[in-house]
């Protein structure tokens, strides 16, 4: 970015009101019109690319590098997404996610725990190794299945896997923020399990809350502080160690450690529901259901097998020295030039890299070859799986509309419409501004139903900002990752999702009342602490 705000075209309401028109062209397709990612993304782009060559003096030249380095930036995020989709599908065909929901139902009839540890725990990792909708997706009709009311199953999801999208699939999103801003990475990554932990320390008594109201954060404190806190702590120190990847889905893997520990505690094996309370409605009562016999069943550690095989993965990769030198010699490399507009905006010379084989995605496709070898081997392979065409049809919507949007983000960076809606919200908002920072974190989220283009539509913007308030940087880049966190539980495209599954077609506003409460409380408490700070 240029040192000079003087490089930019004339300022005023008009100027933003074009700095704004491919967020705005987003926001009227996918809410207004209910447009996915891919078609929305796509007229996000033609406008931004318009917008920035007849008025912000973006040349050809300018346009074009801006469409390669968003091409590029966008190529890192793909190869997490796709081969998480990979994994997910392979621990789904032989039917090991069902299993892991029958072996907690099997552990303890105390409906509070159940739901954490597959609300909360298991929705945390799922996030962690996949993303994208799967852990609503999957813990939705899970929990359905074993006797829980469809709209608190939903919300329940919704709510619970919110606080660990920032370092889900495999720090994707993450990592997509910290490429847009080129914040650093670590003091970046501290901030965002900083704010988020206490995000996720709510979470866990929220999911109690979704379940039986405030009689349930009293009279059962211990499981949601005790499973919340080792999630919670464990995500935070994998950070500290600049352990991204392995955040989320670590913090998950701790989570569901503990859950299944308490479960065989005598206390929290027995209803969690106390006779004297009476029942309960009927749309809120949980049904009781019967499971498969346990002969038929597939173990736990059998069930688990690719995520064990990632977390080992990981770990070799990361922490052996001559395996980690190793998968990261093949490296591609590209140099591009850098910008300038006709009004002397300028975006500096880049790098980009890419470790074919000590990236994160590749972790992941080594953990799925894994997976599959091992269960075609203990004879529990399907003959007809579907493996890659379930991950086409799962990733390819979501491909282009990252790869739309990222180059759209980029276009506008390299245009200056970013720099000039950031001074445009700066003189409305002034220092109250990092109040409001998480809920734009949020608004993104919403609009496109992923934290990750959230972060790739505003994280520039936020650290603009951040620079004309001369604040930190970090922290509202971390809050921006924050809010649109925590938008997951309120994305209608997220919100959809859970209703599918879960046959709520039609139901949306009432799942979303249930979870607008907690959305906003945490999203409220976030910006007063970010406020707060600067």
């Amino acid at each position: 970015m240029s040192p000079s705000l003087s490089n930019l075209p004339p300022m005023g309401g008009f100027a933003a009101f074009l700095a704004a028109l491919p967020i705005l062209t987003l926001l009227v397709l996918m809410i207004g019109f209910r447009w996915g990612a891919a078609k929305a993304g796509t007229v996000g782009l033609v406008a931004a690319l318009l917008t920035g060559s007849l008025y912000f003096g973006a040349g050809p030249s300018a346009l074009l590098i801006g469409l390669g380095r968003g091409v590029l930036l966008s190529l890192k995020i793909l190869y997490i997404i796709w081969p998480a989709l990979l994994l997910y599908q392979v621990a789904q065909a032989p039917g090991a996610i069902r299993n892991l929901g029958w072996a907690v139902a099997s552990m303890t009839r105390n409906h509070i725990l159940q739901l954490l540890i597959l609300a909360f725990a298991f929705t945390t990792f799922l996030q962690g190794v996949a993303g994208f909708g799967v852990p609503v997706a999957v813990v939705t009709p899970l929990l359905i299945g074993m006797g829980y009311p469809p709209i608190q199953a939903a919300a329940a999801s919704l709510v619970g896997h919110a606080w660990s999208v920032s370092m889900g699939d495999m720090a994707s999103s993450f990592q997509a923020l910290q490429a847009v801003t080129d914040l650093p990475a670590h003091s970046l990554g501290l901030w965002i399990a900083t704010l988020l932990g206490g995000a996720g320390l709510l979470t866990a008594f929220s999911v109690s809350h979704v379940h039986a109201g405030f009689s349930a954060v009293w009279r059962w404190p211990g499981p949601p502080l005790i499973l919340g806190a080792a999630t919670i702590g464990t995500q935070w120190v994998l950070a500290y160690f600049d352990l991204w990847i392995m955040a989320a889905f670590g913090g998950g893997m701790a989570g569901l450690a503990v859950g299944l520990l308490l479960s065989r505690i005598s206390r929290y094996q027995g209803p969690s529901r106390a006779p004297s309370l009476g029942p309960k409605s009927e749309e809120e009562r949980v049904r009781a259901v019967s499971l498969p016999p346990e002969e038929e069943r597939m173990s736990f550690s059998l069930a688990f097998t690719p995520y064990f095989a990632l977390v080992g993965v990981v770990l070799l990769a990361t922490v052996v020295p001559p395996i980690h030198h190793a998968l990261e010699g093949v490296q591609l490399e590209l140099s591009l030039p850098g910008t300038r507009t006709v009004y002397g905006w300028e975006t500096p010379d880049s790098a980009w890299s890419l470790s074919l084989f000590g990236h994160p995605g590749a972790f992941l496709l080594y953990a799925a070859g894994l997976g599959y070898l091992v269960f075609r081997l203990r004879g529990a392979w399907p003959g007809d799986a579907g493996v890659w065409a379930h991950t086409g049809r799962e990733g390819w919507p979501a491909s282009v509309g990252i790869v739309t949007m990222t180059c759209m983000a980029t276009i506008m960076t390299a245009s200056g419409m970013t720099m000039v809606l950031a001074k445009a919200l700066f003189r409305m908002a002034g220092q109250q501004y990092p109040f409001l920072s998480p809920f734009v974190g949020l608004l993104g989220c919403v609009i496109t139903g992923s934290n990750t283009n959230s972060n790739i539509l505003f994280g520039a913007l936020q650290t603009d900002i951040a620079r004309l308030l001369d604040t930190y940087p970090v922290l509202l880049g971390a809050v921006q990752s924050a809010g649109g966190a925590l938008g997951s539980m309120v994305a209608p495209a997220k919100v959809l999702l859970a209703c599918a599954t879960a046959g709520l077609a039609g139901h949306e506003g009432r799942v979303i009342g249930r979870t607008l409460g907690y959305c906003l409380l945490m999203t409220t408490l976030v910006g007063l602490v970010a406020w707060w700070i600067s």
